[in-house]
């Protein structure tokens, strides 16, 4: 029989695990060594700010919450012989845990399903080396957090502002994988790519997208709207709307209006003004990096770490002045002359500030001048991406929409090597909209690549 007592190598690995799933059964409670494993936790949850992750398995979070129905039975058996002291403690594990927002298995038809969620829901949760060299991410997402109020139950509507290329969705993704976890649905929501509807089939389609998306039947009809939306104000629901129209938010406008429970949802836009009719207030000027952050970023693109070599500091600083501190920018330049002497970066700083200055200044130029280092494989790659999906899907997904006569995987890391595209751990791809912009109003027939220099 097991003891009440737990082994100090289970405490060891409680209290250094960043974080702890807990699986919640109508038995848990008859069995005190669970209940005190619990009840330490909690406590770390608390002292030592890990993130606990709740399953209610065949058993309702109410009679958890309450110890109530077969698990209040398990628990006062449990309870017998116990010191009201001890007995206390494990009622305010137990209250504590399940408020937890989890998964619930009556919610799942397939087990498989539900575990394949948690394990993306876990992974969600570990450090990822894809935000490890964004300069200043994480002081951009801390006052996300607090503009959206986490631990309040009023729902909240807030929008990050900002200029093309500044990092709004840099910062929404980010945001979106410290924060997801704390909501029981949640969806990233990306530009409908410029597609043109009228005004009732836009509503109908990105209301039903929407909702797909966040009740997680991707790509599925959903058959009645109204049970769906029924569903969402019984639930804590994160929403992200990366690049969105007023238009495109209008539509929005009777799903965001039913939410509760705390629920948030983040706007990304470069226009603040047509956002505010929509009854947007909470907005998030994203601002330009300070110089030295700008340094930062074309260092790391330029030579994989925080600060420039020495002797290319002065260069650095320049290429630095000329461009203007977009953080694209700087990524895209950085990475053009990423393993270039000194002396061809004395050649080419100034080629560079000429043809910027050369007719009206466009920030396109300064992609089309990266573009110069793409070879003819590179290119066409690059147009493939563009044109079949362009942005949020699996790698894999993608190469399958690449007709070519060559394995594109080693173009599509240089490309993510030059700034062109974005490449997550996890094989996401991204195409900025200012390199698809570039790219779809550039015939065929014509390099992208700036050929009068």
């Amino acid at each position: 029989m097991r003891s009440d007592s737990i082994n100090s190598e289970l405490v060891r690995a409680i209290e250094e695990s960043r974080i702890v799933v807990v699986i919640l059964s109508k038995n848990y409670a008859s069995s005190s060594w669970c209940l005190n494993e619990l009840q330490l936790i909690m406590e770390g949850r608390v002292n030592l700010d890990q993130t606990v992750m709740t399953i209610f398995y065949d058993v309702d979070s109410s009679d958890v919450r309450n110890q109530t129905g077969e698990f209040g039975k398990a628990f006062e058996q449990t309870c017998d012989e116990k010191t009201e002291e001890e007995k206390q403690r494990w009622r305010q594990a137990l209250s504590q845990v399940a408020v937890i927002v989890g998964e619930h298995s009556a919610s799942w038809g397939n087990e498989t399903e539900m575990i394949s969620k948690i394990v993306r829901d876990v992974a969600n949760e570990l450090p990822s080396t894809d935000f490890n060299r964004l300069v200043g991410i994480e002081a951009h997402v801390a006052k996300m957090k607090s503009m959206m109020c986490l631990e309040s139950d009023k729902v909240k509507i807030v929008e990050i502002w900002g200029p093309s290329g500044i990092g709004k969705s840099t910062i929404a993704r980010a945001l979106y994988k410290q924060v997801s976890c704390n909501f029981q649905l949640k969806f990233y929501k990306e530009d409908v790519d410029g597609i043109q509807y009228d005004d009732n089939y836009l509503q109908n389609h990105l209301e039903n997208e929407l909702l797909s998306g966040i009740l997680d039947h991707r790509d599925m009809k959903i058959p009645d709207i109204q049970e769906a939306q029924l569903r969402l104000r019984h639930q804590r629901v994160l929403l992200i709307l990366d690049d969105v129209s007023s238009n495109e938010l209008k539509a929005f406008g009777n799903l965001i209006q039913g939410l509760r429970f705390g629920s948030k949802v983040v706007v990304t836009s470069e226009d603040v003004f047509k956002l505010k009719t929509n009854g947007i207030n909470q907005i998030y000027k994203v601002v330009f990096p300070a110089r030295e952050e700008a340094l930062q970023i074309l260092s790391y693109s330029a030579f994989g770490q925080k600060s420039p070599p020495r002797s290319y500091l002065e260069k650095a600083i320049e290429a630095v002045r000329i461009v203007d501190p977009f953080p694209l920018d700087l990524k895209v330049i950085g990475s053009s002359l990423r393993g270039k002497t000194k002396d061809e970066w004395t050649t080419i700083l100034p080629t560079f500030r000429k043809y910027l200055k050369e007719g009206y200044m466009s920030r396109a130029k300064v992609i089309r001048f990266a573009c110069n280092g793409l070879s003819t494989k590179q290119e066409h790659t690059l147009r493939g991406l563009v044109k079949s999906i362009p942005r949020g899907k699996d790698v894999n997904n993608k190469l399958t929409f690449l007709e070519t006569a060559w394995d594109v995987e080693e173009d599509i890391q240089a490309l993510a090597d030059m700034a062109l595209i974005s490449k997550s751990e996890n094989g996401e791809i991204m195409v900025h909209g200012l390199v698809r912009n570039m790219v779809s109003t550039t015939s065929s027939g014509t390099r992208l690549s700036v050929t009068s220099i």
